[in-house]
């Protein structure tokens, strides 16, 4: 094979296996991984990507080994350190089906203002659980109480959402509103996830599930975010929670403060009002007086 067909080989293989991991086709996407590992070098993205592969399709052991030689040709790959920590926390192939559960359509999370919002879960299960977690993996909502839980397509307990969001939406779930989830990231033990409401009943209408922050900046588009677990592209900062628009339990909380100053501002208002009224009819009756006089 000459060097151009070569090179275009492996733009061909590089953009099949994204795609089928995107499709979550995992058998189909280690075979255009392990053959772009046969005609090129060994490279720190291509074992990523192979080490997400096994470890979807329940092959821990090689995953294990796919990340090792990842961190080998890049020993301070982030990507690799993050998931050879997690998978460590997994037993090897016989147990499990695979890592990850039930991948949503990236479509169904593009960021819409008041449809959309992103919270941490509190009260998370064992590092075990969350290590069987991916970032895009579909989680199911369930009232229970006063509480909110998130739970796996395994019917896992993952978490809870806190306890500000969580009542604002049971309220509205008891209202008949729907609403899916999906994990965005995963790290040390913490699990973020983006929630979207589907479906508002006609006695909701008109009422907001995420109040905006007041941000008038563009809403960026989720899909970069549940990709990047595919692609493994991942920022090496892990900073990018940041690219979000949408509304977090902090608005909900600067909300009800902004609320209350409105209602402070508004007595003043009042208090200034009552007396300049007072002030004018002291002022008549004065010049009552002098016409009288």
């Amino acid at each position: 094979m000459n060097p151009d067909d070569r090179a275009r080989r492996i733009r061909t293989l590089t953009d099949l296996a994204i795609r089928l991991a995107n499709e979550s086709k995992w058998t189909e996407a280690l075979a255009a991984n392990q053959e772009l590992i046969q005609i090129t070098n060994q490279n720190s993205n291509i074992l990523n990507r192979l080490g997400k592969a096994y470890s979807e399709l329940g092959r821990i052991s090689e995953a294990k080994q796919a990340y090792s030689d990842s961190l080998h040709c890049e020993p301070d790959n982030a990507i690799a350190k993050r998931n050879l920590e997690r998978l460590a926390l997994l037993k090897d192939e016989g147990e499990l089906d695979s890592v990850g559960g039930d991948k949503i359509n990236p479509q169904l999370f593009i960021e819409e203002i008041g449809k959309t919002g992103r919270t941490n879960l509190i009260t998370l299960a064992s590092a075990e659980t969350v290590a069987r977690l991916a970032a895009g993996e579909q989680v199911n909502i369930e009232v229970d109480g006063h509480s909110l839980l998130i739970k796996n397509g395994r019917n896992e307990l993952i978490g809870q959402v806190e306890p500000i969001l969580a009542n604002r939406l049971i309220n509205f779930i008891t209202g008949g509103n729907q609403y899916a989830a999906a994990i965005t990231d995963i790290n040390d033990m913490q699990v973020r996830i983006i929630i979207r409401e589907t479906f508002q009943h006609p006695s909701q209408l008109g009422k907001v599930s995420f109040p905006a922050n007041g941000s008038n900046l563009p809403r960026a588009d989720i899909r970069d975010t549940l990709v990047r677990e595919f692609e493994d592209v991942y920022n090496e900062d892990d900073d990018y929670d940041d690219d979000f628009g949408s509304s977090t339990t902090d608005d909900f909380e600067e909300e009800a403060e902004s609320d209350e100053d409105d209602d402070s501002d508004e007595d003043e208002s009042d208090e200034e009002e009552t007396e300049s009224i007072e002030s004018l009819a002291e002022a008549d009756d004065n010049s009552n007086s002098g016409e009288d006089e």
